[in-house]
């Protein structure tokens, strides 16, 4: 994380905030009591960089999912409407 120098605690409690950010985004939350576990500094803070990265993903992802599904619901809403007032078109 270029910048800003985080001490060990703010990095295990960034870690332990951003970790359970992410199993709640994967609906599997995780115990409040929970504690990383790591042999050094370095370890910890290549955890911390590889949480980081996979919420980034998963919320692009989200959007990706999100930029899908509007076109097609919106499609299949105008079909479905289009469907209708020809319909209605034709018993009149």
């Amino acid at each position: 994380m270029p910048g800003k120098k985080l001490s060990l605690e703010e990095k295990e409690s960034l870690y332990i905030l951003k970790m359970t950010e992410l199993q709640v985004r994967w609906q599997n939350p995780i115990p409040d009591d929970w504690e990383p576990q790591y042999e050094n500094e370095q370890q910890l803070d290549k955890m911390l960089d590889d949480v980081i990265g996979q919420l980034k993903f998963e919320k692009a992802l989200s959007a990706v999912r999100c930029a899908i599904k509007i076109p097609i619901f919106l499609f299949i809403i105008l079909g479905i409407v289009g469907l209708l007032v020809f319909g209605i078109r034709q018993l009149l």
